[in-house]
């Protein structure tokens, strides 16, 4: 995305949304035969004893990857939207502002049936996310 000519539409951030919270507390097996038809990438961390699983999800037309985390039930618990620039943040925190309510207190929009959040990234610094859960 190079213009916000390409930046998604109101209704691509609504989609994206719904991928979003939809996924929250399936398995990766059911995030894995829901997204058959996409570019995805699922990740083994091994360190001692933690192991933990992740996969993601890409969007190609809208230039964003989902990645989900699993709790220790196996189940999604957290989704993670990373765009590939910054420029689409900052449009889709106009649309969520525009279409949602913000707890100031909580610091996260509501959306009904989950909450988000938006993320720096420590790591790189310019990089932000949007956090479903």
């Amino acid at each position: 995305m190079n213009t916000n000519d390409s930046l998604p539409t109101s209704n691509q951030f609504a989609d994206l949304i719904k991928h979003s919270s939809s996924v929250l507390k399936l398995s990766l097996l059911q995030i894995k035969e829901k997204y058959v038809d996409y570019p995805l990438c699922i990740m083994d961390y091994i360190e001692k004893d933690i192991h933990e699983k992740s996969i993601e999800v890409r969007f190609d037309k809208e230039e964003v990857t989902l990645t989900c985390t699993f709790n220790e039930n196996g189940n999604c618990d957290a989704t993670f939207l990373f765009p590939d620039n910054d420029e689409m943040i900052e449009e889709f925190v106009g649309y969520l502002t525009e279409h949602h309510d913000y707890s100031f207190v909580r610091s996260r929009f509501m959306l009904g049936d989950c909450y988000l959040k938006v993320k720096e990234l420590k790591e790189q610094r310019s990089n932000i996310c949007l956090v479903f859960y």
